[in-house]
């Protein structure tokens, strides 16, 4: 009897931590904000909620994970382009020229700065100022 007690509450402990599939309105203000200025006029697929973050999956296979408050975390466009008016120019503007002729199609934000992904398979890494901090092949 206690086995079958403990294993009951196992399961419902850990279904509490499970991702649950939320309505787009349950999305924070600043998160909806952000998906209307930078993904206008591309659909939610559906959303997940988890304890301490939001992932946004649009119709056309993009990411976009949030924290908890609403501000964006990472953006995935799973092999395509992203948007990055999100990202101040500058920094925009140096990863490119270091890999001028790729598109940008991931960036995460990291504690020190950020990571992109780039359609040719190189991840260039800067820190908040724009500082190329190095750069590698994604195998």
């Amino acid at each position: 009897m206690k086995i079958k007690l403990m294993l009951a509450s196992l399961v419902c402990a850990s279904s509490m931590f499970a991702d649950m599939v939320v309505s787009p309105n349950a999305l924070p203000q600043k998160a909806q904000e952000f998906l209307n200025t930078h993904f206008k006029g591309v659909n939610i697929g559906y959303v997940k909620q988890d304890v301490d973050s939001y992932e946004v999956n649009l119709v056309d296979g993009t990411e976009i994970d949030f924290i908890i408050n609403g501000d964006w975390k990472e953006v995935d466009g799973k092999y395509k382009g992203i948007p990055t008016g999100f990202i101040p120019k500058e920094i925009i503007a140096k990863v490119q020229a270091v890999q001028p002729n790729a598109a940008i199609v991931e960036v995460d934000k990291k504690i020190n700065g950020y990571k992109f992904r780039t359609n040719n398979m190189m991840e260039i890494y800067t820190d908040f100022k724009g500082n190329i901090l190095g750069q590698k092949f994604d195998d």
